[in-house]
């Protein structure tokens, strides 16, 4: 009976194993079709997929893939159709068990339909998408943790943030989640992917977050000093769009709330006078600058103009804050360190995350935390945050980094010219000693870390010879703002700063002068080639000369004039190119001789070479023009013409460059100079 019984139990878990595996074999096929049918939906009428919808629930948390893992919900978001969302989110609100769950399905990436409505910006979306779900706004994805409200900073959707903010409870909850896991807030983000106007309003409608640091120590500053180019230190313009920079008008950032509607005054009111005047001639400006300039381009300098006014802005908001924080510091507590504390909290103001820091080197973490925005603003180069914060707190100039370097030693070491001479030139330095005649925790001085080479020297000169002049240069007026001890002085591995240059720039200096070489040979040979030829038709007179007096028959005609002075130009400037580049190749190619000797002697061999080849083409149309007849000369003319506009062209596209030659010369300290002004 026992063992008949059992055969009886185990048939029936067969069957159940049977009609189970049946029923899932069903559900495959079922969620199959489903999928087919979504597809098709979403490809052809939204319409469809509303209808399957209300038709299944189970709809509503069918994925497409497994890759991007968005469902018919997350698609509509996407695709910014508001009328679709707000159908289908009635439809899982109406037939779901559980609604919330739905709308906050994610896809692979962890975005909920609340993240993609506020990288969307859309209001009508989001607000849809939320209804009684509130809690929705606190959802983080998993990719890095940021809430909608942090999604929508990030995407710089103005208008979308600050609605999302208005649907918290409270202020609390709201800076709450205006944070990600890293202690970074939306103020951070703002910053950092350049959503200026958004940065300017989060300060204005939310100061506490001016406080805020994530874990590793960084304020909002610090993320705006490694911004280098939000600043117009930190950028290169050319002639011609520096005054087209110059000429362009940028409203100042204001806040939001305070907008107040003008009313158009009369116009007789003295008062007017001025703003009248002033609204004529700004129209006048903007039609000239339609008529002359390309739209495009000046389009692009506004944006850029408008980066550096407003990242300007933002600047002066947190270091007036800063300083504000720094008097109610000094009416409670009289101790030293108030005056640049501000800048060095990090732990106390928020909990550091430590599994998060536990990722990271220690060395980094302490770098980090203990690099104050004026020094990351001298590695930057950011001229105008370092001049701000002097200003507003002196006591920064004593600041150092994990390396014991100062701000004097950090623009140095990341030659940041323009910073350490306005250091040098900045007559209120406390301790001045200790700012410039310090030395790091490997006993460099700063000359010691002008004689290194750079990490990233790239951007500094387009050819190996400027380079080393650039360098040549910076060593010696680095050497020259330090007392000559200094310069005697060794560091822990017994070098001095001289031999660290020596050994150092040995192969740039190589490299220059195999540049110098096949330079003046390439040139030297052209400037023979033309004293050749100036040499022989200064010696020929175009039509002959009279066999009684001996003088030249065209001797009153203008073509003869400028034969003969273009003749005895190019001869003379082609032997002067020639002898330049003779003495080049016989240089001894010493460092102190690449400071100004060879880029002068460089300088005025091109130059002497271009005026030779041109008076040489001057010469030889003069002279030909003589010998042709009346007919022809109709016709040579436009040759000529077309002969020196490609001349006059082709020399144009080097004038950057001979002007980038030029200023090296005469400069103590040359500006960067990039690629596109290479010879």
């Amino acid at each position: 009976m026992a063992s008949e019984s059992d055969a009886g139990n185990s048939h029936e878990q067969e069957i159940k194993a049977c009609r189970h595996a049946e029923k899932n074999d069903s559900d495959e096929n079922n969620l199959e079709r489903i999928w087919g049918d979504l597809v098709k939906g979403v490809r052809g009428s939204w319409e469809e997929v509303v209808k399957m919808y209300e038709q299944n629930p189970r709809v509503s948390k069918v994925k497409f893939d497994n890759i991007i893992g968005n469902t018919a919900l997350h698609l509509a978001v996407l695709s910014g159709r508001s009328h679709i969302v707000e159908k289908l989110v009635a439809v899982i609100n109406e037939r779901s068990e559980d609604p919330a769950d739905i709308l906050s399905t994610p896809n692979a990436q962890g975005h909920s339909p609340l993240h993609l409505a506020a990288y969307m910006g859309s209001i009508e979306m989001s607000k849809c998408i939320i209804g009684g779900h509130k809690h929705l706004l606190g959802i983080r994805n998993s990719r890095n943790f940021l809430t909608p409200i942090h999604v929508a900073a990030v995407s710089g959707n103005k208008e979308a943030f600050f609605w999302l903010c208005e649907m918290c409870d409270s202020t609390a909850q709201a800076q709450d989640y205006c944070r990600d896991m890293n202690g970074k807030t939306v103020l951070h983000s703002a910053i950092e992917f350049e959503h200026w106007d958004l940065a300017f309003q989060i300060i204005h409608r939310h100061k506490s977050l001016m406080d805020s640091v994530d874990n590793c120590g960084y304020s909002p500053l610090h993320v705006l000093a490694e911004k280098p180019t939000a600043f117009r230190s930190g950028i290169y313009l050319s002639f011609l769009d520096n005054i087209i920079y110059h000429c362009i008008h940028v409203e100042e950032l204001m806040p939001e709330t305070c907008k107040v509607k003008t009313k158009l005054g009369n116009l007789c009111d003295p008062k007017n006078y001025y703003q009248t005047c002033n609204n004529f001639f700004q129209v006048l400006l903007k039609l000239i600058k339609f008529l002359v300039s390309r739209p495009s381009k000046t389009r692009k300098l506004k944006g850029i103009k408008e980066k550096h006014i407003w990242s300007l802005q933002i600047m002066n908001k947190l270091v007036d804050h800063a300083k504000k924080h720094e008097s109610a510091m000094n009416q409670t507590s009289s101790s030293r360190g108030s005056a640049y504390g501000y800048f060095r909290r990090g732990q106390d103001y928020w909990p550091m995350n430590w599994a998060f820091l536990s990722q990271l080197k220690n060395e980094f973490v302490l770098l980090t935390a203990e690099a104050t925005p004026i020094l990351l603003a001298a590695k930057n180069g950011v001229l105008e945050m370092v001049e701000k914060i002097l200003e507003a707190f002196p006591m920064t100039i004593l600041d150092t980094d994990s390396k014991e370097n100062c701000i004097a030693l950090i623009a140095v070491e990341n030659q940041q010219f323009h910073v350490y001479e306005f250091l040098l030139g900045y007559n209120h330095i406390v301790e001045r000693d200790f700012v410039f005649n310090v030395v790091d925790c490997k006993f460099n001085t700063a000359l010691h870390l002008a004689a290194m080479p750079h990490e990233n020297e790239s951007w500094l000169m387009p050819t190996s010879l400027l380079q080393l002049q650039w360098k040549v240069k910076w060593y010696e007026y680095v050497k020259n703002s330090m007392p000559r001890g200094l310069s005697l002085h060794e560091n822990d591995e017994g070098f001095c700063p001289d031999e660290i240059f020596t050994m150092t720039h040995g192969k740039l200096l190589d490299k220059s002068k195999k540049w110098l070489k096949s330079t003046g040979d390439s040139c030297s040979f052209v400037a023979a080639l033309v004293a050749t030829v100036a040499f022989a038709s200064s010696a020929t007179v175009p039509g002959g000369v009279n066999q009684d007096s001996g003088l030249p028959l065209f001797q009153h005609h203008l073509a003869f004039r400028l034969f003969a002075i273009s003749s005895l130009l190019s001869l003379c400037s082609s032997f002067t190119s020639l002898l330049i580049f003779f003495t080049l190749l016989t240089s001894k190619y010493q460092f102190k001789d690449f400071s100004r000797n060879l880029p002068l002697s460089l300088f005025l061999g091109f130059t002497s070479l271009f005026v030779s080849m041109v008076s040489m083409l001057v010469c030889f149309c003069s002279g030909h023009y003589l010998m042709l007849d009346h007919t022809l000369k109709y016709v040579a003319i436009p040759i000529y013409g077309l002969t020196f506009f490609a001349v006059t062209y082709f020399s144009l596209q080097k004038v950057p460059s001979f002007f980038v030659l030029l200023k090296t010369v005469f400069h103590r300290v040359p500006g960067r100079i990039y690629p596109k002004d290479s010879f």
